[in-house]
């Protein structure tokens, strides 16, 4: 109910208070039932009121050619309002004046306010009524009436339509998806929202409006035509289809004149199918773990599109699971998508197995077809063994590193890998020089950190050795006799902190 119809009525309460026992004629106190009964309780009184309103005035007569709106309140001896009661509105004279509703009842909102339209019952007819309002409230009646003159009128003017302007749409800032997609939160359909106004802006109520949906061909729009309210507001709804789109509803009213006025909504975006083959996979932040610390861990993320090439819905499940360490969560098993797209925990725990643990994704798409993906997490050194430098490009694990007769500095490509599987070491496994013997220098100059191997094998790293120094004894010499003559040590370090040594024995020509 409008704020003027309140403000107005309210003002009237007090001339219609009476008892809720007796109906205001008896004595209160003999009232034993009075506020739940009980003896000696307090009396409970109420107020109904009832007032005759033109566009939110009071006002004591009518044309025979115009509605107005007959307003009841109903409220309790504090003022506060009454919901729910049911007002019955008649009329003395039972011949001048016709209620719509045609039942003539109305139930008080959560402010105490019923109301009703009023209008003549024959157009020209003239004369004076009374209205009255009653309503029962704790097994009593309460009452109230006003008076009203009819005179009769010739025609009135009628609001003509200037503008339908577009209000809103729900839900609103998101696109509709597609039918049969779903998702959480997510509709396949819209709800919008017009209003039509005349040359003041004003509201119009009644008016016809018809609605039209661009493309008809792609979404179907439910309510063809409607009536506008009190506010002038009218709304339909649209419901999307099997395709991807854009969508425009115009609403349109139409002068007595015959002159079309009519609005557009915001463009309505359908968007957002179900999964589709080929459009789901998975992928991990980190595929080479440290397999040696319990808790290691890394996130493992699922994409998911539809055949358009948009995301999906939001809320799509996506499970997980693991023949070898932990995998989602102890609630969910797996991820809800957001913006088409979800991640759960992947973490090093036993069973380690070979220490390569293979992470299964599915998605269910309808009551039929199930989408799946799977990755490798290569937790290493969790199978057991060591850390080893030791291969060249050729596979060979050297022990020896010779510069060559030629040369008194020179730079080795060697491969770090999982002694026990062969495979590729914890990504961000650091490489560094630990001890040379003599005065040779050695460095790391490439391959540290360990980057992260998506397919486990032996990661390059590059050491450079260099004998150069004339504090050597005996002195690197070019085109020399090769001997065994210096050490280098290299220490491999996981992000875990487990540090694995490896010794090489130097050559170089003297």
């Amino acid at each position: 109910m409008i704020h003027w119809i309140k403000n107005l009525v309210v003002a009237l309460a007090t001339g219609a208070v009476l008892s809720a026992c007796g109906g205001g004629g008896g004595d209160p106190g003999d009232c034993t039932l009075c506020n739940g009964g009980g003896t000696g309780g307090e009396t409970t009184t109420y107020a109904i009121s009832i007032d005759v309103q033109r566009a939110g005035a009071s006002t004591a007569s009518m044309t025979s050619t115009e509605t107005v709106q007959a307003v009841a309140r109903v409220v309790d001896d504090t003022g506060s309002p009454v919901e729910g009661a049911l007002v019955s509105f008649t009329e003395s004279d039972a011949t001048l004046l016709k209620f719509a509703p045609s039942t003539g009842t109305a139930l008080t909102d959560s402010d105490g306010y019923a109301t009703l339209d009023i209008s003549a019952q024959v157009t020209g007819s003239s004369g004076a009524t009374t209205v009255n309002a009653e309503a029962t409230v704790g097994g009593d009646a309460y009452s109230s009436s006003k008076s009203i003159s009819i005179t009769a009128g010739g025609q009135v003017e009628i609001a003509e339509p200037s503008a339908v302007n577009f209000v809103s749409v729900v839900p609103a800032g998101q696109a509709i998806v597609i039918k049969g997609a779903g998702g959480n939160g997510r509709s396949e359909s819209a709800t919008l929202t017009f209003k039509v106004v005349d040359a003041s802006n004003a509201p119009i109520k009644g008016a016809t409006v018809s609605f039209s949906v661009n493309p008809e061909d792609k979404v179907t729009l439910n309510i063809p035509s409607a009536t506008s309210d009190l506010d002038g507001l009218v709304t339909t709804t649209v419901h999307s289809g099997t395709v991807p789109t854009s969508v425009v509803v115009t609403a349109s009213a139409t002068t007595s004149d015959g002159v079309v006025v009519s609005g557009q909504s915001d463009t309505l975006v359908v968007s957002n199918g179900v999964a589709m083959p080929g459009g789901f996979e998975i992928v991990a932040a980190k595929y080479n773990l440290d397999g040696r610390i319990t808790g290691d861990k890394t996130d493992i993320s699922a994409y998911v599109r539809d055949e358009n090439g948009n995301p999906v819905p939001d809320g799509v499940a996506v499970s997980f699971t693991t023949d070898y360490g932990g995998i989602a969560s102890s609630d969910l098993g797996g991820c809800l998508t957001v913006n088409g797209s979800c991640s759960v925990e992947f973490r090093v725990q036993d069973p380690r197995g070979d220490g390569v643990a293979t992470v299964i994704a599915t998605v269910n798409v309808g009551t039929d077809t199930v989408l799946s993906d799977s990755i490798q997490i290569n937790m290493a050194g969790g199978s057991g063994g060591a850390f080893v430098s030791a291969l060249t490009p050729t596979g060979t694990p050297p022990t020896v590193l010779s510069l060559g007769a030629s040369s008194c500095k020179k730079t080795f490509e060697l491969y770090l890998r999982d002694e026990a599987t062969g495979l590729s070491v914890t990504a961000g496994t650091v490489v560094r020089v630990s001890y040379t013997s003599s005065d040779l220098t050695a460095r790391v100059t490439s391959g540290t950190p360990v980057a992260d191997s998506l397919d486990f094998s032996p990661t390059l790293f590059t050491l450079e050795v260099d004998a150069t120094s004339t504090d050597l004894s005996p002195i690197c010499a070019p085109g020399g006799t090769l001997a065994m003559l210096g050490v280098v040590g290299l220490q491999f370090e996981t992000p875990g902190g487990i540090v694995h040594p490896q010794r090489f024995d130097i050559q170089y020509p003297r």
